[in-house]
């Protein structure tokens, strides 16, 4: 609501989104320098695909949005993309629904900066096998999802999972 827009300092919280922003340099294959972007959970705290996601979220919807905050952020959720095609919390860790979920939402929040559509994650992600990766996660007997590979169904997945086929549809040029 406007009332409560009303006590939030924009200023200060773009600023403290800002001190959680960690960028980095790193050579893709071919020597290509490619700027990483992610966000600490808090100060001095680890950098996630959550951190990255809760960031982003909180500045869109309070109207901070930008390309300063977004530069390097996909290229991230890219570097915590798995061999399987899921998304972990970070690079090297196992996919996982929940990440997978922040990881897509993070570049649909990408996108919404970047209205050309020519963010760097167009060719970072693997998005054929990040859906493949999302497909495998239903489970044959209960119907539900499971959030990581060989695991049980859980009903919190039927989210976290469920709701990622929409985001990617954003992400490769659907409805917005």
């Amino acid at each position: 609501t406007k009332e409560a827009m009303a006590v939030v300092d924009v200023g200060k919280l773009r600023t403290w989104l800002m001190r959680l922003k960690t960028v980095t340099t790193t050579k893709r294959e071919g020597g290509e320098d490619v700027v990483v972007g992610s966000f600490a959970m808090h100060i001095d705290g680890e950098s996630d695909v959550r951190g990255s996601y809760c960031a982003l979220v909180v500045a869109h919807l309070c109207k901070v949005l930008d390309e300063e905050l977004t530069r390097g952020v996909a290229n991230y959720v890219a570097e915590c993309q798995t061999h399987e095609g899921g998304v972990a919390g970070e690079p090297g860790a196992e996919a996982h629904g929940g990440y997978a979920y922040c990881g897509i939402a993070t570049l649909a929040l990408c996108d919404m900066v970047d209205k050309k559509k020519t963010s760097e994650h167009r060719t970072g992600m693997d998005l054929d096998a990040f859906e493949e990766w999302l497909v495998n996660r239903q489970c044959g007997v209960e119907g539900g999802f499971n959030g990581r590979t060989n695991k049980l169904c859980d009903g919190c997945y039927s989210f976290w999972i469920g709701a990622s086929f929409p985001l990617l549809d954003m992400v490769r040029g659907g409805e917005q």
